[in-house]
Formats: structure tokens, C-alpha cells, sequence
């Protein structure tokens, strides 16, 4: 997919300019993403109904970031209007009680390019999901910390990603490195795609996620 961003698109009419086939793919997903949510209405009050709406927004999360390096001459991702869009979006989004409150934190101007912003993306999307249905069974509203800051790893310019929220935890029977949830396996396989190192902790006052990994450009 990345070779296509920076190389343009082929179409029965000849050669699309990047940011011409990202406003189209953007508009494609939000058709896709709509009619995903049109399904969840029908199943409202089902289990059905809160996976299809996590599913509609992991596809507006990448249509989100279509928008963005649709721009004429936009080849990098702004990550703190990224993230932050994000956080927004699921925060109107996928909560039935109060609403979360949240902070993003990234340098200004802190850019990355479209292989980095998409995994990091849909990473910030399933944790900040997670935080909303399991950091308080009780139902008050979780106070959730996005932040990212370019770090030297191995004598080379990185990145490193954190989050965390207030919430009661992991149970204490959970195992972190082996749980075979989809949302866990996901965030380990994005990890993964950034070949990046990450670490959990969990204790009665939240969880938090670290992920630590190389950038192709400098931030």
C-alpha cells in the first residue's frame, strides 16, 4: 500500500495523483464505515451491536488518515492532530455513559510517514476502545493519556508511545504476553509491523502501554 501512496494509482483513465485517489479511498471507507454502523442500529441492545461499531471506527481511523495525506504536497502525518481525532472520534463515538476525559501529547509538528501513522493509529484506537468498556465496571468515565516523543534507541531517532488510563486494571489471573483476545493479539501484531518493543503494566490504578520503535524519517 505504500509503494502505491508515493507512487499514485493506475485507473482505466490513465495515472491518479496521490492525493486524488486518497480523497476516493477516504470516501469509499466512510461508505463502507457507514453502512457498518446502519447494521449496528439494527442489532441495537445485542452483543452484535458494540463489535460492529468497533469495527466502523478501526475503518474510520484509517479513512481518517487517507484525509489527511490527501492534501496536495502532504507526504507525512501531523501526529498529534492524528491521535487526537482519534481519542475525539471514539470518545462521541462508543460511549453510552460519560464521556471520557483525555489528553494527547506530542511535540509540535511531530510527523511520521503514512506506514508509521496507520499501525500507531488503529494501536491508539484499540487501547482507548478497551479503556471505555473495561477500566471502570462501574461505569464512571475514564481519564485516558496519549503521548508520543522522538527518543535516541540505539544511537538512532525513534519514537516512543504511551498510554495509559485510571481504570481497576488487568484481573490478577490475566496473562498479558499470552492472551489470545483479538484486541490484544491486534495491538501485538501492529507492535509487531513497527518493529518495535513494548511493555504492559497493570496495577489498581490503570493500565499502561509502552511501545518504543525506529522511525523511517526524522521527527
Amino acid at each position: 500500500m505504500s509503494n502505491a501512496l508515493h507512487n499514485g494509482r493506475q485507473t482505466s483513465g490513465g495515472f491518479m495523483p496521490n492525493n486524488e485517489a486518497d480523497h476516493r479511498i477516504a470516501n469509499s471507507l466512510a461508505v463502507i464505515s457507514g453502512l457498518v454502523r446502519v447494521r449496528a442500529g439494527a442489532d441495537q441492545g445485542h452483543a452484535n451491536e458494540t463489535f460492529l461499531l468497533e469495527i466502523a471506527d478501526r475503518i474510520d481511523t484509517v479513512a481518517k488518515l487517507h484525509r489527511l495525506i490527501a492534501h496536495p504536497n502532504s507526504d507525512a502525518i501531523e501526529l498529534h492532530i492524528y491521535l487526537n481525532e482519534i481519542c475525539q472520534r471514539l470518545g462521541s463515538a462508543l460511549t453510552t455513559t460519560a464521556a471520557p476525559s483525555f489528553s494527547v501529547s506530542c511535540p509540535p509538528h511531530q510527523t511520521v510517514p503514512f506506514s508509521v501513522a496507520m499501525p500507531l493509529g488503529l494501536i491508539t484506537a484499540e487501547l482507548f476502545s478497551n479503556s471505555l468498556k473495561y477500566a471502570h465496571p462501574a461505569g464512571l468515565p475514564a481519564k485516558i493519556s496519549v503521548s508520543c516523543k522522538p527518543i535516541a534507541k540505539d544511537g538512532l531517532t525513534a519514537l516512543q508511545f504511551e498510554y495509559e488510563d485510571d481504570g481497576v486494571g488487568f484481573p490478577e489471573d490475566f496473562d498479558i504476553a499470552n492472551d489470545e483476545n483479538l484486541g490484544m493479539r491486534f495491538i501485538r501484531s501492529l507492535s509487531e509491523q513497527l518493529q518495535g518493543t513494548y511493555i504492559w503494566l497493570s496495577d489498581p490504578l490503570g493500565v499502561h502501554f509502552e511501545l518504543s520503535f525506529r522511525c523511517e524519517r526524522p521527527v
